[in-house]
């Protein structure tokens, strides 16, 4: 199983916490295989692994390969009060660690309007965290990128709102990796599961 990245889970503690009930129990969410009934429901499983296609993460990062899309730990199932959150990680192949990379997708899906994120929101979490918001603009109904990493290791992420419940958060991380190339396929990735919803 794959852990997200620590400033990927702080960045969505910090926007979360803004609309959480705490208290509530966390539990794992099943996969149900049907991307477009889960993300239009407000209710029932969340799962990143079939909002996201292993066929768009190898078409925006050819020459890559990537293996299948393997669940996070830590998935919020939801609940009246909850936001629903799922994980899910595409791992390239390489020689050595160093030449792989890593595509993941964070899903929030909050339980009705009142609770879901705006962009203002989800940049000042990532305000936060020290990151610098750069907007996106034509994707979603609102986008922005940053980068939470390193100059030798970057963690290149793309926010996408979807109406006023669902937050996706695209990220890819390799060493070396540049920010245009890691934007370009996750600006591919992105349109191709909002193009599924």
């Amino acid at each position: 199983m794959m852990r997200y990245p620590k400033a990927l889970v702080l960045l969505l503690a910090a926007c979360a916490a803004l609309s959480c009930t705490a208290g509530e129990s966390k539990t794992t969410v099943s996969t149900s295989g049907n991307a477009q009934s889960d993300v239009a429901q407000a209710a029932g499983p969340l799962d990143a692994c079939a909002l996201v296609l292993k066929t768009d993460v190898d078409a925006a990062f050819a020459p890559r390969l990537f293996g299948e899309g393997e669940k996070g730990v830590g998935d919020v199932a939801g609940s009246a009060t909850l936001a629903a959150v799922s994980g899910c990680s595409f791992i390239s192949r390489g020689a050595s660690a160093k030449e792989m990379m890593t595509v993941s997708v964070l899903a929030r899906r909050a339980p009705d309007d009142q609770t879901g994120m705006t962009v203002a929101m989800a940049k000042d979490g990532a305000v936060q965290l020290n990151a610098t918001p750069v907007d996106v603009p034509g994707l979603g109904d609102g986008a922005y990128w940053i980068n939470l990493g390193s100059s030798t290791r970057p963690i290149i992420q793309l926010n996408v709102l979807n109406g006023k419940r669902l937050w996706l958060i695209f990220s890819a991380t390799a060493s070396p990796l540049e920010t245009d190339a890691a934007l370009t396929g996750l600006t591919q990735v992105a349109r191709a599961t909002l193009g599924r919803l």
